[in-house]
């Protein structure tokens, strides 16, 4: 924990503040009989929220091109939605983000049996759910989360920390676990961003700095092929209009993207997806030390089980596109892809950043 560490649980309204850098927190109602709270981490560029319940982020407020504040991800208005909710808005997802086919791998020769939550697979898992312990210092929050020893069939007690942090105009989030018994681990953000503040992002345009992808069979469970873009409607290495590419017939079953491209790194912070409204003139450039970036177009969030986000009214369907961090999905079970292996003795350790920039004029 950095210099200045407190425990922010019995906190004042607003405890630190460096003329430039500031957090606060507040009451964000109630879910499993348990309160809930939300931190504001604000740089003078932006504000970040993010509550205890699922580590998720809430709100990215930015200003636009005309100087006016517009908050650019899609979040609920208390607790309350996120418990009922059932598209990870805004939440760190695990113990495995993406889906893993049969809802089972092997590990040094033992078969893990998980839970399906996704038809006969099993998708993302459930931290979105749960209450993290919440500890600040100078200009970062820190969400940490003990996950026992079998928890949704994983084996090993894991230890998990996710640090949020603002400077300027980014957002870090650093990612840190151990366990203490041979495991798979794969944990994302599930932010669904919108850089107009409303309405679908069909009309934003779309970047990935990727020459290949997972290859996709049935059910969405990657085949453990990747090919390259050119000539699919993944070729994203040139900024495309979302509209045009989640209506492309090429597509099939996923009605819009839902896809992993493998990224060009050996854990060095990378450029791996860039996004731009021309409505609201602003922009985003998501770097990572992951070996994938899975894009999702927001296809079916529409029916999200909560029923409304923060303003009360519904989510559209592609209200938001996720710039999902991670390893690739069913990777336990693809011995070509990465590996996603965590032993006793290791640390798990991988950064995010998202970097918001306004094109004026």
């Amino acid at each position: 924990m950095a210099r200045g560490k407190k425990s922010i649980a019995r906190g004042p309204a607003r405890w630190y503040n460096n003329g430039m850098e500031s957090i606060s927190e507040k009451s964000f109602g109630s879910a499993y009989g348990r309160s809930a709270r939300l931190f504001t981490l604000e740089s003078g560029e932006i504000s970040v929220s993010v509550t205890d319940l699922g580590a998720a982020v809430t709100d990215i407020i930015v200003k636009d091109r005309e100087g006016r504040p517009r908050n650019v991800v899609l979040g609920y208005g208390s607790a309350a939605g996120y418990a009922a909710g059932s598209s990870c808005v805004g939440a760190l997802v695990g113990r495995y983000a993406g889906r893993i086919g049969g809802a089972r791998f092997s590990l040094s020769g033992g078969e893990y049996r998980l839970i399906k939550n996704d038809g006969e697979n099993h998708l993302h898992g459930g931290f979105s759910k749960r209450f993290f312990d919440a500890e600040a210092g100078e200009g970062l929050v820190r969400m940490s989360l003990v996950s026992p020893d079998g928890d949704e069939g994983f084996p090993g007690e894991l230890r998990l920390s996710a640090t949020y942090s603002v400077a300027g105009n980014r957002l870090r989030i650093e990612y840190e676990a151990e366990t203490d018994r041979e495991t798979v681990l794969n944990i994302t953000n599930h932010s669904y961003f919108n850089l107009d503040g409303q309405g679908d992002v069909l009309g934003h345009l779309l970047l990935v700095n990727a020459d290949s992808f997972a290859e996709l069979g049935a059910g969405l469970i990657p085949t453990g092929r990747l090919p390259g873009v050119r000539g699919t409607a993944l070729d994203l290495i040139s900024p495309r209009m979302l509209g045009e590419v989640v209506r492309d017939p090429w597509l099939g079953a996923a009605s819009g993207l839902d896809h992993s491209f493998a990224l060009e790194n050996r854990g060095e912070l990378v450029s791996a997806a860039a996004v731009y409204s021309p409505l609201s003139g602003i922009g985003l450039i998501c770097r990572t030390t992951q070996p994938s970036v899975h894009i999702y177009s927001g296809n079916f969030i529409h029916l999200d089980s909560a029923g409304a986000g923060r303003d009360g009214e519904a989510f559209l369907r592609y209200g938001g596109v996720c710039l999902e961090t991670q390893h690739f999905p069913d990777s336990p079970n693809k011995p070509r892809f990465p590996s996603t292996r965590l032993a006793p003795g290791e640390r798990f350790r991988e950064v995010t950043e998202y970097e918001f920039v306004t094109v004026r004029g």
